[in-house]
């Protein structure tokens, strides 16, 4: 089994690095960093992979260049990783903390995953906030791996398989969401994705230096975002498709 790890890392974002490496070389865990692609400053009509109108018909609004850039830096690590002959593959976001129990928890996950091939699964998310519409595997040192039917939002750890990689290729562009909401989608329909709770990657809590944020602009986003009257409903409606395929996929899996 060959398991690599990305951490993705806007050049220049130094201190977050810093902070990143330390925390990695604490758990003795070795890393790729990933230059993530830069989409401040561009217009939106710059990215050709990105479909604006469907995007404002799915959300009520259109995505920030930078949601779009971090959208292309999860799509390139998954890219690269299929080029490579690993088994699976980590992604890690650079404003992360980790938990004591990443390495060993980690370890056994990505261990058992690959002694049951059975499971056909695409996403791990290890860094999950809730845990809801689940059904549980296994239990790994306190933690439990379990069958993410509603998956978890929150992008900042993630484990790839091979096949679920591949796919994100075949279905990942156009762009038309956010990476996150993206995944929350796209696993809720299909039932693939799996979770860790609790979490062992949790958010730093810093301003990212991708997206730009409130504190740093002294702009609100949801005016950066340009929301139409539509937004709220859409939103509704994308959360509630989105649980009710969950709930299929548990009810279907008893």
């Amino acid at each position: 089994m060959k398991v690599l790890t990305y951490l993705i890392n806007l050049d220049g974002s130094d201190k977050r690095l810093e902070r990143s490496t330390e925390q990695l070389q604490q758990q003795n865990w070795d890393f790729e960093r990933i230059s993530a692609y830069d989409g401040r400053g561009k217009a939106l009509s710059e990215f050709v992979d990105y479909d604006d109108e469907q995007t404002r018909s799915n959300l009520g609004r259109s995505l920030l260049n930078s949601e779009i850039g971090c959208y292309l830096s999860h799509y390139q690590c998954a890219q690269k990783f299929l080029e490579t002959d690993a088994d699976m593959l980590i992604v890690l976001e650079d404003d992360m903390k980790m938990s004591s129990a990443f390495a060993p928890v980690v370890k056994e996950a990505v261990s058992y995953l690959y002694a049951h091939p059975e499971l056909d699964w695409y996403l791990v998310n290890i860094a999950a906030k809730k845990k809801k519409l689940a059904k549980d595997i296994t239990t790994i040192n306190e933690h439990t791996l379990w069958h993410a039917y509603y998956f978890p939002i929150r992008g900042l750890g993630l484990i790839w398989s091979r096949k679920g990689a591949e796919e994100f290729i075949k279905h990942g562009k156009p762009i038309t969401m956010p990476v996150d909401i993206f995944f929350q989608r796209w696993l809720s329909q299909n039932g693939k994705g799996l979770g860790v709770w609790p979490a062992v990657i949790s958010p730093m809590g810093i301003d990212s230096d991708i997206l730009g944020t409130q504190s740093s602009q002294n702009i609100q986003r949801k005016d950066k975002e340009g929301r139409d009257g539509s937004y709220n409903l859409k939103k509704q409606k994308r959360m509630l498709q989105d649980k009710a395929a969950a709930v299929k996929h548990l009810y279907l899996n008893k």
